[in-house]
């Protein structure tokens, strides 16, 4: 089979309202962004957010942690929001929250939320089918008193079929809870996954094409990174042999996230990993070894970024990446944003000064939430009390919205519990397209579940290929024949057999 990268076609830029529109610093061939609902989204002090339908209506509602202890869902209809938290039983104060994500522990179609806190105490909400959530922490076993838990992650690690769950420790050993018969039980310690250095970043793929889901973890302070290699019931690190541990540290430097996307289309999955210090950019060469590009790629710098996210915002079929961070000056936290522009052969980085992409210090995440075909995004502010957590709306030229396809993975049952499974589009002389991962958490401290999204410039008709873990290894599946136009406004769903 032949791979071959998309080219990349400049897109024209869209009109939007003069409020809040993007200055002319900005590439012509980078859309507009506009913010929308400034009032709804200016809170300040939030942290980590998240994308997922808890109403099954779908579309994608938004829930965001804040370091007040608030917790807001905002419930999305018809592209406007309106916070919902209070009414289901999310709390609104308390304890600092620090990370979120969703996923359908019970498999029974409504998505349920584990709050991860700064050491007191995390929670898992049980989603009453969209009329409330019950906290349900203590009966399912998942309580981990003396944690600062960020990433959260849900993942089938063992590829029994249902969703098991991992929390990343940024002062304590990592938790693995394997989820059998509707029971959680702490594995780490069996498993080897109850590692005890500072992690904050986790990310689960499955880098050396066995069938199990491997696992990086970006580590804060002088512990290396690591990667855990599945092997089936234990994991190995190999970060040292592979060359993936981060290079020279001291106490304020280290890994803080990390995001899996395949930059060049080439069918492997790559890893960039947001620091404190310099950031890497780990290209896989696709025999379970892979080379750090940063500075070839033009991604390069010693930064102090804390999320980031891989995302095609431009519908031209490669993806591009936005980096959130802060400058520390004296103890004042500004926000330093950095978003880089696929061009194909290297990124280009983007003004964002003074525009709807500026003001995001920790949570970054992409979403489609109007269902016009591109990706919108989600910003969080956490450090500065006059900041907000904006919502973007992208306006790229409709022709552009158009040419792309957003595809749902779901089981055999119909729960979209797939984390960790690979997407791949294909032309109609089965020249690849395009990769993506059905995410496990990104962004800082958070795990959107959401549609996989691919801008297919030009293209008329695809085949999609799902790769799925089972059991018995990878298995695919195929669906010849696809017209991207057939869905605009719609998600292709492809269920497990």
């Amino acid at each position: 089979m032949r791979h071959k990268a998309l080219p990349n076609f400049k897109r024209l830029l869209s009109t939007t309202s003069l409020l809040f529109a993007i200055s002319a610093q900005a590439q012509p061939d980078f859309p507009e962004f506009s913010r929308i609902q400034a009032d709804t989204f200016g809170g300040n002090m939030a942290l980590s957010n998240a994308w997922g339908d808890y109403d099954n209506d779908g579309d994608l509602d938004l829930i965001v942690s804040f370091k007040t202890g608030d917790v807001r869902l905002y419930n999305n209809e018809f592209g406007q929001f309106t916070n919902v938290g209070p009414a289901l039983g999310l709390p609104t104060q308390g304890k600092e929250r620090r990370s979120v994500a969703w996923g359908d522990y019970d498999a029974d179609g409504y998505l349920d939320i584990y709050i991860g806190s700064n050491r007191q105490g995390n929670e898992l909400f049980h989603n009453d089918k969209s009329q409330g959530f019950t906290d349900v922490t203590s009966l399912m076993g998942v309580e981990v008193a003396e944690v600062s838990a960020r990433q959260i992650s849900w993942v089938d690690y063992d590829n029994n079929g249902t969703l098991d769950l991992f929390v990343a420790d940024r002062v304590g050993a990592n938790r693995l809870f394997s989820n059998i018969d509707g029971k959680f039980t702490d594995v780490g310690p069996a498993t080897g996954l109850d590692d005890s250095r500072a992690t904050v970043g986790a990310c689960w793929f499955d880098y050396n094409q066995d069938g199990l889901l491997d696992l990086f973890l970006a580590n804060q302070g002088v512990g290396k990174d690591a990667l855990f290699r599945n092997n089936g019931g234990t994991f190995t690190d190999v970060a040292a042999q592979l060359g993936m541990e981060g290079g020279p540290r001291v106490r304020g430097d280290g890994g803080v996230d990390c995001t899996v996307g395949d930059y060049n289309n080439d069918g492997h999955f790559d890893l960039f990993v947001a620091t404190y210090g310099i950031n890497k950019l780990y290209e896989n060469n696709g025999n379970g070894s892979f080379i750090e590009t940063s500075v070839k790629m033009g991604i390069a710098g010693n930064d102090h970024m804390v999320g980031a996210s891989w995302g095609d915002v431009d519908n031209d079929g490669l993806l591009d990446l936005f980096a959130a961070g802060y400058h520390d000056n004296d103890g004042v936290r500004s926000p330093h944003d950095r978003v880089f522009h696929n061009q194909g052969s290297t990124f280009k980085e983007i003004d964002t000064h003074r525009t709807p992409l500026s003001g995001g210090d920790h949570g970054i995440q992409w979403a489609d939430f109007d269902m016009d075909g591109d990706l919108d995004i989600s910003l969080t502010e956490g450090y500065n009390l006059a900041g907000r957590h904006p919502v973007a709306r992208n306006d790229l030229a409709a022709n552009s919205q158009t040419q792309s396809l957003q595809i749902t993975v779901v089981d055999k049952n119909g729960i979209a519990n797939r984390a960790g499974s690979e997407v791949r589009v294909y032309d109609i002389t089965d020249n690849l397209l395009g990769l993506r991962l059905v995410t496990t958490g990104d962004g800082y401290n958070s795990h959107s579940n959401q549609p996989v999204h691919f801008g297919l410039a030009d293209i008329h008709e695809v085949i999609v290929e799902v790769t799925f873990m089972t059991p018995g290894g990878r298995k695919t599946q195929r669906v010849e024949k696809v017209s991207p136009a057939a869905f605009v406004g719609q998600v292709l769903r492809i269920t497990q057999l």
